[in-house]
C-alpha cells in the first residue's frame, strides 16, 4: 500500500494518450483523449483549452469593488468580481491591472497575485487571482459586448453578498483567498 503522507502529485502518471481529437479557434480549442488507465482500462476524457484568466479582488474605502453583469449562457445576473482573460504575454498582475480599469475604471497602485490554479480538472488553462488595493476612480473602458454595473459592498459584507443568488467560482473562491490572506 501507497504511503498516505507521499505527496502524489510529483509521480508521473501511468496513463497513456491512445489518441487525441480536437477542434479549435485561436482562443478555444475542445478536445477528446481516448487514455489507457494505469489498470490497463481504456477510458476517455474531453477538454477545454482556453487562453489563462485572471478574477481580481479590489479594496477601496473599505468596501469590495464587485461588477455585476448579465450572464447570457447562465441566462442570469450575477455579481463577481471583477475577471477576463490574459491578452498576449501579459502577466496574471498585468491582466488583473487591465481588467480592473476596463470592467470598473478603477486603477490600482498595488496589485499582488494571491494563487494560480486550475479551476476544473477539464480545463487545461490555468485561473489567477489578484488582490488589488490603493485604488483610484476613473472612467469604465469595457468592450462593445460588455454591460456591467460597478458595485461596491462594505468589506464586512462582501462574502454574504456573494452568496445571494447565483454564485460564481469568480467571486467565492477569489473572496476566500483575499480573506484567509487577511486582505479582507
Amino acid at each position: 500500500m501507497d504511503d498516505p503522507t507521499e505527496n502524489h502529485r510529483t509521480k508521473p502518471p501511468d496513463w497513456t494518450v491512445q489518441w487525441s481529437r480536437s477542434v479549435g479557434t485561436d482562443a478555444t480549442t475542445v478536445g477528446y483523449d481516448r487514455l489507457t488507465r494505469p489498470d490497463g482500462e481504456t477510458t476517455g476524457r474531453g477538454w477545454v483549452d482556453r487562453r489563462p484568466s485572471v478574477a481580481v479582488v479590489a479594496r477601496y474605502e473599505g468596501q469590495v469593488v464587485f461588477v455585476e453583469e448579465y450572464r447570457p449562457r447562465l441566462r442570469e445576473t450575477v455579481l463577481t468580481c471583477p475577471m477576463g482573460g490574459v491578452e498576449g504575454d501579459e502577466s496574471l498582475v498585468e491582466a488583473g491591472r487591465r481588467e480592473l480599469g476596463e470592467e470598473t475604471g478603477f486603477t490600482a497602485g498595488n496589485v499582488e497575485l494571491l494563487s494560480e490554479h486550475y479551476p476544473v480538472a477539464w480545463l487545461r488553462s490555468t485561473r489567477g487571482v489578484v488582490f488589488a488595493d490603493d485604488l483610484a476612480p476613473g472612467e469604465q473602458r469595457t468592450d462593445d459586448d460588455e454591460f456591467v454595473d460597478v458595485r461596491l459592498v462594505p468589506v464586512e459584507d462582501a462574502l454574504d453578498r456573494a452568496r445571494e443568488g447565483s454564485q460564481t467560482a469568480w467571486t467565492l473562491l477569489p473572496l476566500l483567498l483575499a480573506r484567509e490572506k487577511g486582505l479582507l
